[in-house]
């Protein structure tokens, strides 16, 4: 992890003009097409649903077979030989409180697979360790209360002082409040049984990012998938 220079520190008074800034100016682009769908042709059937903010929502990626989910589906339906369906409940802007709305037992009772993507939001709209303790810990505890017989997967909070959209020192600000909450989650998860996490990994490339430098690409919608299933013990 690169080390932020003290200059940029005493810097720290232009972090708010540049969020600012960076929130008035960012390129607005929609989430993904497809938000169902299905994959494969065995005869076992599987679920995997995707909750949570920006990233489960496919945002600024065409369609959700290329999204997190729809990677998921495949990789599951390649390692079982089974059909697979995908389902997304996720809004853009969501944190772990806002979330909470998107757990439903219709959804997912019976899932096999949870991805669950908060976090970033949280941290940004400026609430506490303490506050994202606290609604992380219930959201958690309602996936997987209403999934009884899934996995469940929290993505990690990435390393935000990698990401192309923001200047310094607004990236190193949050790049350290990036680490307290990722600690939250470890915490969280370590907690909880049937459980895991995927840490978002760095340094972060600049193809793993969407257009608006900030959002993950496909290739990085992909990289995830990938540590998902190398982690996913049924």
């Amino acid at each position: 992890m690169a080390r932020a220079h003290p200059w940029r520190w005493a810097a720290l008074p232009l972090v708010p003009a540049q969020a600012y800034r960076l929130k008035r100016s960012m390129a607005r682009f929609p989430d993904a097409d497809g938000s169902t769908g299905s994959v494969g042709s065995g005869a076992r059937r599987m679920k995997v649903v995707a909750l949570g903010d920006s990233v489960t929502a496919g945002y600024a990626v065409p369609h959700h077979r290329t999204s997190v989910a729809g990677r998921l589906a495949t990789l599951l339906a390649d390692r079982f030989d089974a059909t697979v369906h995908w389902k997304v409940h996720a809004v853009s802007g969501a944190t772990a409180g806002r979330a909470m709305v998107l757990v439903s037992d219709e959804t997912l009772s019976d899932a096999d697979l949870v991805f669950v993507s908060v976090g970033v939001n949280d941290l940004k709209n400026l609430h506490t360790v303490a506050r994202f303790r606290q609604e992380l810990g219930a959201l958690l505890d309602a996936v997987l209360a209403a999934a009884p017989q899934a996995q469940v997967c929290l993505l990690g909070i990435p390393p935000l002082e990698h990401f192309p959209a923001f200047p310094r020192p607004l990236a190193d600000v949050l790049g350290w409040r990036g680490r307290a909450f990722d600690a939250v989650g470890v915490a969280a998860v370590d907690a909880r049984e049937r459980a895991f996490r995927i840490a978002a990994g760095e340094p972060l490339s600049e193809e793993m990012f969407g257009p608006d430098g900030f959002h993950p690409s496909e290739a990085l919608h992909a990289a995830f998938a990938e540590a998902v299933m190398a982690g996913y013990l049924p």
